[in-house]
């Protein structure tokens, strides 16, 4: 536990040292003689969005425990839409900022693991499975604050990641729905899941080097 608060505690202080557009952005960030974001630059309508998730996790998990299977999903499914219209919605109005993606970061990272946490306890979700998807989480999370110290950059989601994040969800969808008729499907899941959880780690754990070494690939930006 105490590793993973001082995860915590790095991601939030790289956030508000790095707080300012990439530079795929032409937007400057607003001034501040502190080196703190302003309160225009927090209050957004991508960060609302990123907030609500976390507003509608207690709804999920209550409906997982009453067993309204069907009701869980579509909740999911909003809260899964306002995780790709943040990021939308940041870049449409210019209000992208390494304080709006860490935000998103921690938002997902805690709606996943209660989840999967919720799904061990009533839907025999393998733990070991939900606690590699965990480790994983959190890995990347704290190594992500290690590069935005100590290089000021963002390592974004690249499409291994997506991948991997796509089939997190559709496990989520197998386990809370419980149909009998797909049980049999059961040992694909948890093998795919736990194969895209390895290769996704080794892939970040190699973008991780390569940032803290400065190594580039030709072609790849500074971000």
């Amino acid at each position: 536990m105490t590793e993973i608060l001082r995860g915590f505690r790095i991601v939030s202080q790289a956030a508000s040292m790095t707080d300012q557009p990439s530079a795929s952005s032409d937007r400057p960030p607003d001034p501040n003689k502190n080196g703190h974001p302003t309160a225009a630059r927090i209050v957004t309508i991508p960060n609302i969005l990123s907030v609500s998730r976390i507003l509608l996790l207690p709804i999920v998990l209550l409906l997982l425990f009453k067993r309204q299977n069907t009701a869980a999903v579509v909740v999911m499914l909003i809260s899964w839409s306002t995780d790709a219209l943040d990021g939308y919605m940041a870049r449409r109005l210019g209000q992208v900022s390494n304080l709006g993606r860490v935000l998103d970061h921690l938002v997902d990272k805690v709606w996943v693991g209660s989840v999967l946490v919720t799904l061990v306890y009533l839907r025999n979700l393998p733990l070991f499975l939900a606690a590699a998807v965990i480790l994983r989480d959190l890995l990347i999370l704290a190594g992500s604050g290690v590069i935005m110290k100590a290089r000021g950059l963002f390592v974004q989601s690249d499409v291994v990641g997506k991948i991997t994040g796509f089939a997190f969800a559709l496990m989520i969808v197998f386990y809370t729905l419980d149909l009998p008729a797909l049980m049999k499907y059961r040992s694909a899941v948890d093998f795919i899941v736990t194969t895209l959880v390895v290769v996704s780690f080794l892939n970040y754990l190699t973008v991780f080097l390569r940032r803290m070494s400065r190594f580039r690939l030709p072609g790849e930006d500074s971000q």
